[in-house]
């Protein structure tokens, strides 16, 4: 046997271990120091996995961050008097935290991400040893309790609280701190002058809040300061640089977004800088410079990790010298700019480079076939919306950390490359709007990508069938020319949020392993040719959007509908269904947009249908719907009174995330990361009738239309007078139906129409002369109904021309060229306007005068023959006038 005393643990690690959710020996290691157990699959109640751990007398560092614990931070951890580091972030407690007085060397103490719903905890004020304080997000609010007694804290984070307001003045009283961060803190001040007294202070970021005004020329009293963030604020006014140009341990600064004009970023001090800058954030600064004026000012920086340009409208051609001057560049983001010319990368490998973003921008040239010698690195690589052209590099399947690829929006030709299907890490393609070719690889759907967007290009056959990664989250393969079947295997991608299959050929049913999609939400399977019924089984439940139209898809409207509450979008136009509008249609109330255009649908219209109060786009045209036009249609908003709350985006974000440049404090590094803005662009796009052609409306321009098609059907009745609530209604169209009765005056209510059309119906009387103060009016159609009178011919109403009027025989006037009669008959004709008869009543003014003197002159001829045929009656006529003369005839002699 050995006499060798066996050696005693003082560290025990299980960081992101999934496979372990218990550790049984813990109570043993009595000399254990430190323990790290973050990010494991730990869970259940904090006390009961804590027990075993007061026998731990010895332990300084406790790290139980990122598991699934409940409840309060038990005493068997509050008796581990020796600790010096405690880290329960992300762990669920809420609430009061128990005392924790008896922890009095604690110098660490991370809490973030847990829900305290209030102030800062009392029992932490009573660390008097404590350097480090860790809350971020943790649902602090309004004020927060004096921190005064932490005199020795050297570093706090209370980024992601909400505090309403001012800066809390406890945190200026900390003449300690080195490390400040309140980035997204909801704090809006007119001035950043007050931590200008934290004179000790390296760190500082006070992004994401509301600051307003210059920066304070007392920032130059802090020294020591090494990084500095004010993005996403609302500064504006003087040169901030030449501010921050005194400052010469400054290595970080980022001032985007933020409101500073051109003039005051006059960059020349930068130039002057003695010290190497490592990140530089100026994204949406309007400088509106050239490239070679953005090398004046860099010209003497060659330790840059960080450089984001974006969004400034910078011209000229590609800055190479970026990379050549700065060889440990990490990240570069140049998107949306104006830079132009040939791409060109530069000759020795950057073997740092983990991040280019410099889409949107006007390059063209061809990507070097040895671009994965050049960038071995690489994880993010945005080259959208350029010019680039030419095929698709197969070293880029050699760079095995990419994730994130996005070529999309250009002009690459041929095929994808077989390389990057053998790309294990890649979770992100895009290659849409491209002129690529050929069939898809099966290979490319068996590498754990979560987006696969191929839309927009050339590609031909089937989809392949296979058994592909399930963590799929959007698939978009639309304006192609697929063709056979959708293959059912989609229906097992349970991750999918996003399929969009439109403008392609497949046949065939929908699968009914679609039924299985229970987190899509949002679905585009139109402009093929699939048959059969809409699945009965459909089990969408956080379905939001759904397009299935231009197929030939047949049945009835399904009851399953009724699984997808948040439904928003049903266009199931141009398809063969059948039957009527069932009433339970009215249950999915967060309905905008119904259109079922150009379907056999029949019927009448179910009161029930009004309950959907939230609609902005409704076409029933193109049907056989029957009845009347419910006068309840008063009850849907149609965008009235601005009341139905924003519907529609213009595009899904995504973020990805990599590491970025960390600036290290005295006890953990800080890490920021770097947001790469790659954006599902699929907008919401809706087609609608109206001003006589076929719109598109798309993104958020939905949310400020609204419109109403029933036009051929054969609804009967009047039109209802309710209609004339609908006063934020753009678009209107009664056309080709049996409509009778009048046009309501009350439609001039409808002041934001711009199209109506009340063409082919069986309307009579007069054009309403009010329909004159609806200034926004540029369509107006009544063609080929029974309508009379003069047509108005003030102000919009002088530009229709003849096609607006035809078919109506009794209308006079310009644009006409029918003369309205200025004749006796017309005088009674006006009278009988004068007096609202022809419009209460529906008179015809020229009908009625023909057959008033018809009947006249009948009477009369009837009176002659009878004096003539009768002689005594005769008599008595003519003695009946000659009295009449004698007594008229004294009063007209005087």
């Amino acid at each position: 046997m050995s006499n060798t005393a066996p050696s005693i643990p003082t560290k025990v690690l299980f960081s992101n271990n999934s496979d372990k959710s218990t550790v049984p020996f813990l109570g043993e290691l009595k000399s254990l120091k430190t323990l790290i157990l973050s990010y494991n699959n730990l869970a259940g109640s904090l006390s009961d996995f804590a027990k075993d751990l007061r026998n731990l007398s010895m332990l300084k560092i406790l790290d139980l961050s990122g598991n699934n614990f409940s409840g309060r931070i038990p005493p068997s951890i509050l008796s581990l008097t020796s600790l010096e580091s405690l880290s329960l972030s992300e762990t669920n407690i809420k609430d009061s935290i128990s005392d924790l007085r008896n922890l009095s060397k604690l110098k660490i103490l991370d809490l973030s991400e847990n829900n305290f719903s209030g102030r800062i905890p009392p029992s932490i004020l009573s660390l008097n040893s404590l350097e480090a304080l860790y809350l971020r997000g943790t649902n602090i609010k309004d004020s927060i309790s004096d921190l005064r007694n932490l005199s020795k804290l050297k570093i706090l984070d209370l980024s992601f609280n909400n505090f309403s307001g001012r800066i809390p003045p406890s945190i200026l009283s900390l003449n300690s701190l080195e490390a400040l961060f309140l980035l997204g803190a909801n704090i809006k001040e007119d001035s950043i002058s007050g931590f200008c007294e934290l004179t000790k202070l390296q760190y500082l970021d006070l992004s994401g809040n509301k600051f307003e005004g210059i920066l304070p020329p007392c920032l130059n009293n802090l020294t020591s300061l090494r990084m500095v963030d004010l993005s996403y604020n609302q500064l504006s006014g003087n040169n901030p640089l030449s501010l921050l140009s005194n400052l010469t341990s400054l290595d970080y600064i980022s001032l985007s977004r933020n409101q500073f004009d051109q003039s005051s970023l006059s960059f020349m001090s930068l130039a002057n800088h003695k010290n190497q800058l490592k990140v530089l954030g100026l994204s949406n600064c309007n400088l509106n410079t050239s490239t070679s004026d953005l090398l004046n000012f860099l010209h003497n920086q060659y330790d840059l990790r960080e450089v984001d340009l974006s969004h400034n409208n910078l011209h000229g051609k590609f800055p190479t010298w970026l990379f050549e001057n700065n060889s440990l560049l990490n990240d570069l983001n140049l998107a949306n700019n104006s830079i132009n010319g040939d791409i060109l990368f530069p000759s020795s490998p950057m073997v740092n480079l983990a991040a280019i973003d410099i889409s949107k921008n006007q390059i063209q040239g061809k990507l070097p076939t040895n671009i994965s010698d050049i960038f071995p690195s690489l994880s993010i690589l945005n080259l959208s919306k350029n010019r680039l052209e030419g095929r698709i590099p197969s070293s880029l399947g050699n760079i095995d950390g990419l994730w994130v690829l996005d070529l999309s929006n250009n002009n690459f030709s041929g095929e994808i490359p077989e390389s990057l299907a053998m790309s294990s890490k890649l979770i992100v393609l895009i290659l849409s709007n491209n002129r690529l070719d050929g069939q898809i690889s099966p290979k490319l759907f068996n590498i754990s990508l979560l987006t696969l967007r191929l839309n927009d290009n050339q590609f031909t056959g089937n989809i392949p069938n296979l058994t592909p990664p399930v963590l799929l989250d959007t698939l978009d393969l639309s304006r192609n020319r697929l063709s056979g079947e959708i293959p059912t295997w989609i229906g097992n991608l349970t991750e999918l949020t996003v399929l969009v299959l439109h403008t392609n050929s497949f046949v065939g049913p929908i699968p009914l392993e679609f039924c299985n999609l229970v987190h899509l939400v949002f679905l585009d399977l139109s402009q093929n040719y699939l048959s059969g019924p809409i699945p009965a089984c459909l089990n969408l439940t956080s379905l939001e959007y759904m397009h299935l139209q231009v197929n030939n898809l047949t049945g009835l409207m399904p009851e399953a509908l009724l699984k997808s509450p948040n439904l928003k979008t049903l266009d199931l136009k141009h398809n063969n269904l059948s039957g009527s509008i069932p009433s339970w249609l009215a249950l999915l109330s967060n309905l905008r947009i119904i259109l079922l255009k150009g379907n056999h649908l029949s019927g009448s219209i179910p009161h029930e249908f009004c309950q959907l109060n939230k609609i902005l786009i409704l076409d029933l045209s193109h049907n056989a719907f029957i009845g009347p036009i419910p006068p309840c249609f008063s009850n849907i908003t149609f965008g009235k009174n601005g009341t139905v709350e924003p519907a529609f985006h213009n595009q899904r974000q995504i973020n990805y995330r990599a590491d970025k440049y960390t600036y290290p404090s005295h006890f953990v590094e800080v890490t920021d990361s770097f947001v790469s803005p790659v954006q599902y662009q699929e907008q919401e796009e809706v087609e609608f009738m109206t001003k006589s052609r076929l719109d598109f409306y798309r993104g958020d321009i939905l949310n400020f239309m609204a419109g109403m098609d029933l036009s051929c059907n054969e609804f009967t009745g009047d039109i209802p007078h309710e209609i004339g609530a609908l006063i934020e209604i753009r678009a209107f169209n009664l056309s080709h139906n049996q409509l009778t009765g009048s046009i309501p005056k009350i439609l001039s209510d409808l002041k934001k129409l711009e199209s109506m059309d009340l063409s082919h119906n069986k309307l009579s009387g007069q054009i309403p002369s009010e329909l004159i103060g609806i200034n926004t009016l540029e369509v107006f159609i009544v063609a080929y109904n029974n309508l009379s009178g003069r047509v108005p011919d003030k102000a919009q109403f002088s530009t229709f021309d003849v096609s607006s009027y035809e078919g109506n025989p009794s209308l006079c006037g310009l644009p006409l060229q029918k003369q309205c009669n200025t004749s006796k008959d017309s005088v009674i004709s006006v009278t009988l306007r004068q007096a609202g008869l022809a419009e209460k009543f529906g008179i015809d003014p020229i009908s009625f005068l023909s057959s008033f003197a018809a009947t006249y002159v009948v009477f009369l001829l009837e009176f002659v023959i009878v004096l003539y045929v009768n002689p005594n009656w005769r008599g008595l006529w003519f003695n009946f006038i000659d009295a009449c003369l004698s007594f008229i005839f004294p009063f007209c002699s005087k």
